[in-house]
């Protein structure tokens, strides 16, 4: 195996146990809005993320896509984090699952090729996440928060691949765009007590795991697989959030379920089997050599 694919594939693990970790928390920290947690995880995120880089930021070399970035992935997460508040953690993600075919769209008009094991791998884990996340309703302003979330994730994801700068970099640029666009949507809302330690505590644990932690593993599965297939490998974070609601909210899972957690994670097997062994010398690995 090729130390990029498996720097790829331990990215996508990476990015399937901090989101089943930390997304959960987005309902348990009930007493701050969507909004307020963006601006915790994003300023906090982006304080970790400047501490990595030693407080040096060259804002006079930061590329265009490195500042759309800063302004688009913000967006992204309001749609998933309305979407889990409003809709639950659940359906939310089975509508994320599509993300996908924002890329493949993409990757269609810019004349990438598509392998068939990325829409294979593609289907069966949108197969299973609907299996694995059905709760029985419909919650329009849910399902529109998590297409408009569905929609930014996948511009994210090419704007990760064309960005210039490093990982610590993109991780601050993203999380202070977050940061800030909680800040003005919260400037007329009223606030808990963040200063009492069991709320500061869950907050900072929130940010180093559902932010830092998340961010350096989409990194490195963005910087070292194809963008479509990075994509699709990401969504295996769906189950792991249901299986991490599980146990962390307590909530029960039944048989189909775990039946349809099983069907998404063999799909995001397949496309890793696929990587590993249909892989080429020479043959191109991110969408940045693409461009």
């Amino acid at each position: 195996m090729k130390s990029k694919t498996l720097l790829g594939l331990t990215g996508a693990v990476g990015i399937w146990l901090t989101a089943g970790l930390a997304l959960p928390f987005v309902n348990i920290l009930s007493t701050l809005t969507p909004e307020q947690l963006m601006m915790f995880r994003g300023f906090l995120t982006a304080g970790m993320a400047l501490i990595g880089l030693r407080g040096v930021i060259k804002f006079g070399q930061v590329d265009k896509f490195t500042w759309l970035i800063f302004f688009t992935l913000p967006f992204a997460t309001l749609g998933l984090f309305q979407g889990t508040r409003q809709w639950g953690a659940g359906p939310t993600m089975i509508v994320l699952a599509a993300t996908p075919f924002v890329n493949v769209a993409i990757s269609f008009m810019l004349g990438r090729k598509i392998p068939a094991a990325s829409l294979v791998g593609l289907g069966l884990m949108i197969c299973g996440v609907s299996i694995a996340s059905n709760h029985g309703h419909f919650h329009l302003r849910g399902f529109l928060w998590s297409v408009f979330g569905a929609i930014m994730s996948g511009v994210i994801y090419e704007l990760f691949s064309q960005s210039k700068a490093s990982s610590l970099e993109k991780c601050f640029f993203g999380s202070a765009g977050m940061g800030t666009l909680g800040l003005v949507l919260s400037a007329r809302t009223p606030w808990a007590d963040i200063m009492e330690p069991k709320l500061a505590g869950t907050l900072v644990a929130f940010a180093f795991v559902g932010g830092l932690l998340y961010w350096v593993s989409n990194m490195l599965t963005f910087k070292n697989l194809p963008t479509t297939e990075a994509s699709v490998l990401a969504q295996g974070e769906t189950p792991a959030v249901i299986v991490g609601a599980h146990f962390i909210l307590g909530e029960r899972i039944t048989a189909i379920q775990w039946v349809g957690v099983f069907i998404a994670l063999f799909g995001a097997w397949y496309v890793g089997r696929w990587l590993t062994n249909n892989k080429p010398d020479g043959e191109i690995t991110t969408a940045q050599e693409v461009v």
